[in-house]
């Protein structure tokens, strides 16, 4: 072998391994990470989070309603504004957030209880989904309970029963929850239950108030940028002083529509009572509500 026929071969091997090796850059970065929650879109609802999102979500919802009272009172108009944040931690099985609400119609404008909470997920790329979480409620509604603030606590209850605890007055406690998902091709079906457990701060001698609810979300894709779908939610007085076993339950209704834009999703829902609203105060109840959830984008991204 000539010294030429040497030095082809040489050089040769050498662009062999150092080409097959990796470079520098990449074995600074590592392997990639996978997210294993990259499942597919999924129709959010107006009212329950969406569970396996990976930004920062901040949700503003307006509902508006009206309030039959029983006998041939005059229906009452009432108010209730909801600002809902929550951050999703690591790879979206761990997720923080918080809830505040302000009530307005008829009496002064009041301001709710605080709830901060945290949640868990189990999911699957296929779309299924099952996690839970505790919210504690922290008593910042400081309002007399016999006034006109605490009609105005009343009517936001009416129009959004599942959100009772959040307008007794100086209510501190906890409400434990669970969420379960299922994804098929364009539909959704979202449940969560949970359990409000409170105490009043501000009512000497206050008893223990327990109350259940539930909210269940179906959700169909009627096009890639619009979801159509169906709320309903249940607020069941477990031990309520005062309370007869007939005015327990209170459940609403609410078919709605949502626009999928990029980083902006509003949604429309009309509401309706069946059977008795909350605690059995008023006749019936209707409304709208208009959501709108803004998607922040984690830095770097």
């Amino acid at each position: 072998m000539t010294r030429r026929d040497k030095a082809r071969a040489t050089f040769v091997v050498a662009a062999t391994v150092f080409g097959a090796a990796p470079s520098g850059r990449a074995l600074a970065e590592g392997p990639a990470v996978e997210d294993p929650y990259a499942v597919p879109p999924v129709p959010r609802a107006p009212t329950l989070p969406e569970l396996t999102h990976s930004d920062i979500e901040a949700t503003l919802e307006s509902t508006a309603g009206t309030i039959l009272p029983n006998g041939n009172g005059a229906p009452v108009g009432a108010y209730v504004q909801r600002i809902d944040v929550e951050v999703p931690l690591g790879l979206r099985r761990w997720f923080v957030g918080a809830t505040f609400e302000m009530a307005a119609g008829h009496g002064p404008v009041v301001g709710s209880n605080l709830v901060i909470d945290g949640r868990t997920l189990w999911a699957t790329r296929t779309g299924l989904a099952f996690g839970g979480g505790l919210g504690l409620i922290i008593p910042t509604a400081q309002f007399v309970g016999d006034g006109p603030a605490s009609v105005a606590a009343l009517d936001a209850g009416t129009l959004r029963p599942w959100d009772v605890s959040m307008f007794i007055p100086g209510a501190i406690g906890g409400r434990p929850f669970i969420d379960v998902r299922a994804i098929d091709g364009p539909f959704v079906a979202q449940f969560r239950q949970g359990l409000d457990v409170t105490t009043s701060t501000v009512s000497a001698g206050a008893s223990l108030s327990i109350y259940a609810t539930a909210g269940l979300y179906l959700g169909l894709w009627a096009t890639p940028r619009v979801a159509v779908g169906f709320e309903a939610f249940e607020s069941y007085a477990i031990s309520v002083p005062g309370i007869q076993d007939g005015d327990r339950a209170s459940v609403v209704i609410s078919p709605n529509v949502r626009l999928v834009l990029p980083r902006v999703e509003p949604a429309i829902s009309m509401f309706t009572s069946i059977g008795t609203p909350l605690q059995g105060a008023n006749s019936h109840i209707w409304g709208f509500r208009l959501a709108f959830t803004v998607v922040f984008p984690h830095a770097g991204e």
